[in-house]
């Protein structure tokens, strides 16, 4: 998986307390229904272990016209919001690589 191209999005969502296995399950319905855009490549939610109702979410995808036909789909955007339901607070962004450092080769 190449991670030094762009662009990705990203959310930071914290979750009511109660709600996070619903809010993982629609997270991950919206991932898939972000999926079937062209041009969406891969998406990523990770949990902190010490405030287990904080998420990120990660995506990738080949160019911020992709991101924007995503967004423009009402099946996104009621996911999406089905999402922000469940938060106490949420804040999400566009993002292009800034920095990367590769691990080394192998060998």
């Amino acid at each position: 998986m190449e991670l030094t191209q762009g662009p990705f999005t990203s959310a930071d969502w914290l979750v009511t307390k109660g709600n996070e296995q619903t809010f993982m399950e629609q997270w991950e319905s919206l991932a898939r229904i972000s999926l079937e855009s062209p041009g969406a490549r891969w998406f990523f939610l990770i949990r902190d272990v010490a405030e287990p109702r904080h998420f990120v979410s990660f995506g990738q995808w080949d160019d911020f016209g992709s991101i924007t036909t995503a967004r423009s789909w009402p099946r996104f955007l009621d996911q999406f919001r089905r999402c922000q339901a469940l938060c106490d607070e949420s804040r999400g962004g566009d993002y292009g690589v800034a920095v990367a450092v590769p691990s080394p080769e192998p060998g």
